[in-house]
């Protein structure tokens, strides 16, 4: 920023090339800032008799000369101020920027982050079903918020300019996250990758030069994943409830433990994706999350779930197999079936697939259910 300063000059001259036909000529304002330089109309003209070209003024010191030169020199300092404004805001300055400044143009309006965040949140929601899921924009939307929040508390603003986002804001947002919204190392971490991602599209277009991730590591730590064993899984297919909404719950989540789908795959599952052959019944679908095919046997068990809610045989391509009920209900009942059951793991519905992944328990149980 020093040496911008060093560099960068204004100049006011007339153009004796441009005369018009009253014998005057233009006003005009030389911008240079390292080299690059750009000249604007001061919407002023004076005969050239009258210029001093020594002090860049008008010459003598009558009332309309007086103003003229309090004109220039209004425009002069105005030139200063957005210099100094911008200097704040981005990392280069050109003389068009300054320019359009000092004519209220808003190409020298400084970018801000939180814009940017939710420019890139509309261009996600536009390829929902194709490159991107309402999964990753709630990733992206809930990263969002947080940051506008921990703006809001640390910085009494709900918005700054991309410029402003460097290591120190960095490492105070991933603070807030762990003490304010009480974050583990993960979590937190995760929602750094999302503002991370949003300094890296700043990156690409240029409206930063520095990388404010840099020296800052988001890799995520291992942690021991929970999952049903033999006994805790068998408690679970024995467990009846006189409401229904638990019976359901339980079946589903019994599903996912046999098929190792997540919720969003459950959600999704329709009757073109369970296929019929020699062998039996297979789920061959693509995983939400990572796009990767899965080829998946239906073994007893989540056959006869399936059966229970629907004929899998007249259902038609686009209809849903299991009516699964939304994931914040199917945690909390999960959960409450768990206490009743005398599980004292903290189950969540992902404790399904780790269940499948992760243990000979479905073998165990299977041997007993032959």
């Amino acid at each position: 920023m020093v040496s911008q300063k060093a560099n960068f000059s204004l100049v006011v001259y007339i153009s004796r090339t441009k005369t018009k036909q009253n014998g005057e000529v233009p006003v005009l304002m030389k911008i240079n800032i390292n080299g690059e330089r750009v000249v604007m109309q001061l919407h002023r003209s004076i005969h050239p008799d009258q210029w001093d070209s020594k002090r860049n003024r008008v010459s003598g010191r009558s009332h309309e000369a007086t103003e003229f030169n309090r004109y220039i020199e209004s425009v002069l300092t105005r030139a200063r101020q957005k210099y100094s404004e911008l200097i704040t805001l981005h990392e280069t300055i050109t003389p068009q920027m300054l320019r359009d400044s000092i004519l209220g143009v808003n190409t020298a309006k400084a970018r801000m982050i939180v814009e940017i965040w939710d420019d890139h949140i509309s261009g996600l929601r536009k390829l929902i079903g194709k490159e991107c899921t309402v999964a990753t924009c709630q990733k992206y939307t809930s990263a969002r918020n947080h940051f506008v929040n921990f703006l809001k508390l640390k910085y009494k603003t709900s918005d700054v300019p991309v410029k402003a986002v460097d290591h120190y804001m960095i490492t105070e947002f991933a603070m807030y996250l762990k003490t304010e919204r009480g974050c583990n190392f993960n979590t937190a971490n995760k929602f750094l990758q999302n503002l991370k991602r949003i300094t890296y599209r700043c990156l690409h277009h240029g409206w930063i030069l520095k990388d404010p991730f840099a020296g800052i590591s988001l890799k995520m730590k291992e942690v021991d994943r929970p999952y049903l064993n033999e006994e805790e899984l068998q408690k679970l297919m024995d467990f009846t409830s006189p409401f229904d909404r638990l019976n359901r719950v339980r079946d589903f989540f019994i599903f996912s433990c046999f098929t190792g789908l997540a919720y969003a795959d459950v959600k999704k599952l329709k009757r073109s994706e369970i296929e019929v052959n020699e062998a039996g019944y297979w789920i061959k679908t693509k995983r939400q999350k990572t796009g990767g095919r899965a080829n998946i046997p239906l073994l007893e068990v989540p056959i006869k779930i399936i059966n229970k809610y629907v004929n899998i045989d007249m259902l038609l391509d686009n209809d849903p197999i299991l009516p699964i009920l939304s994931n914040q209900k199917m945690n909390a009942y999960i959960k409450e079936i768990a206490d009743l059951c005398g599980i004292t793991k903290i189950l969540s519905y992902h404790v399904a697939r780790h269940t499948c992944t992760s243990s000979s328990s479905l073998g165990q149980v299977l041997n007993k259910t032959k």
